[in-house]
């Protein structure tokens, strides 16, 4: 009796991922923050990009392993990890030494967060 094969006919997709950014934008503007390392500025002393004050709790940590701060004084990046914590109800600054924000100085912190998605590949046949 002869051997007989199969042949089989299958079609399949690669699986695909994307990482669409979250960019939110909050605006402060400095009272005089003079003579510490440490600066904290609560929720309520922020603004969004339509200039609305953040209500309590309003603002957007960056998510675990998916997520960046970029913080800016008076239109300048910040450099290293200045950005101590991120909360729902307050932004930490931590400078390296003593510094002064001179009052009417604009602080920008831009929280990016990544939702990534992937699809799962499909096989037929």
């Amino acid at each position: 009796m002869a051997t007989s094969l199969l042949k089989l006919t299958m079609t399949a997709t690669k699986p695909t991922t994307t990482a669409e950014p979250a960019v939110t934008n909050f605006f402060h503007t400095s009272t005089g923050h003079t003579g510490a390392v440490t600066y904290t500025i609560d929720d309520t002393a922020w603004v969004d990009d339509s200039g609305t004050q953040l209500l309590e709790g309003g603002l957007v940590p960056a998510i675990a392993n998916n997520g960046y701060y970029q913080l800016y004084i008076n239109g300048e990046l910040q450099e290293g990890d200045v950005v101590e914590t991120v909360t729902t109800t307050a932004v930490t600054i931590t400078f390296g030494e003593t510094t002064t924000i001179d009052a009417g100085k604009i602080v920008a912190l831009v929280v990016t967060n990544f939702q990534p998605d992937t699809s799962a590949p499909t096989i037929t046949g």
